[in-house]
């Protein structure tokens, strides 16, 4: 069973405000509308349940969220609407769970101080070294002659970063591999990992985590609810600097076409509710809702939350291939 497909039961839940893969430490991964104002309080839960934690509730400001554990390495938590009941919530979130269960995660990044403590020399070893060093420095100590008064110009070294690989092209149909400085990417406060989460936020982390060397661009783009561009810009720059590599077709078989689905609403749109009918009035059968989306500004979820009271009545949806819009 597919990530993708287990998680689909949550964006289509509309009771359901926001949820996310979350490591047993506390770091959010794969996030979908889950506020920052939450993290603290789930932040605390971890700490005080640890791996003990199964099925616990927290009451914030933003509703109800749900903690689950999935795994040792991860857990799910689900944000539900305020006025929705606890025993559902905790219903809803356990059957998410069950099926979690069979699907294979990636691994959580690698704490750097994980990796460091493995290489870490132990006390002996260090005041050994210590020593030794500081018997060389004594037997090589010389006078030497006073220093010239002669002004001597100050050098400024200047540290500036690795230049990157040449540009790629990266097309919405590419393969991505994932490349030789993968790992030290996905390590936690590592510099890539550091450029990474300044430059791209945690889309850049969570595209690094469910890359599996069998989607393309677009896929990710699906999987992750980002529009394209976007991934392809942060793919383009994981390139240059061998965090990920593309295998990029020439031309795409017609066997490899990939479907998307056009939202059209076909209703009144005076007899619907006046804060749907941005998101509605867009619903033209020319557009995906991920594109509707980014064109009102708004997160892509809450775009499909403004649809799903409509569908199967006044909205349906037009299936075509990706290629032929462009």
């Amino acid at each position: 069973m597919e990530l993708e497909r287990v998680l689909t039961k949550l964006k289509f839940d509309e009771s359901v405000n926001g949820y996310a893969l979350i490591t047993s430490d506390g770091h959010p991964f794969l996030s979908f509308s889950l506020p920052d104002e939450v993290l603290p309080q789930i932040k605390g839960t971890l700490r005080i349940h640890g791996s003990d934690l199964k099925l616990v509730n927290i009451m914030t400001g933003k509703g109800i969220v749900i903690l689950a554990r999935i795994d040792p390495r991860w857990v799910l938590a689900v944000l539900f609407d305020p006025d929705f009941q606890l025993g559902g919530a905790l219903s809803r979130t356990k059957a998410v769970v069950d099926l979690l269960a069979q699907v294979s995660l990636p691994p959580p990044p690698i704490s750097i101080a994980e990796e460091e403590d493995v290489n870490l020399p132990s006390e002996e070893e260090s005041i050994g070294e210590i020593q030794s060093t500081m018997s060389d420095i004594s037997q090589e100590t010389v006078m030497e002659s006073a220093p010239s008064l002669e002004p001597v110009e100050p050098v400024t070294t200047e540290i500036t970063e690795e230049p990157p690989q040449e540009p790629v092209e990266v097309k919405h149909w590419c393969i991505v591999h994932r490349g030789e400085n993968y790992k030290d990417s996905v390590t936690l406060e590592s510099e890539l990992n550091v450029s990474i989460k300044r430059l791209f936020a945690n889309v850049g982390i969570d595209i690094l985590l469910v890359v599996d060397e069998k989607m393309t661009v677009y896929n990710l783009a699906e999987h992750l609810a980002r529009p394209v561009e976007k991934i392809i810009e942060i793919v383009k720059w994981c390139v240059s600097r061998k965090i990920l590599w593309v295998e990029c077709p020439k031309e795409k078989e017609p066997s490899q076409k990939e479907i998307i689905e056009l939202p059209l609403f076909e209703g009144k749109i005076d007899k619907v509710k006046k804060k749907h009918r941005p998101v509605l009035e867009l619903c033209d059968g020319k557009r995906t809702l991920q594109e509707i989306a980014t064109e009102l500004g708004i997160p892509y979820f809450e775009a499909l939350q403004m649809i799903i009271p409509y569908r199967g009545k006044s909205v349906r949806f037009i299936r075509t291939d990706k290629v032929s819009r462009f």
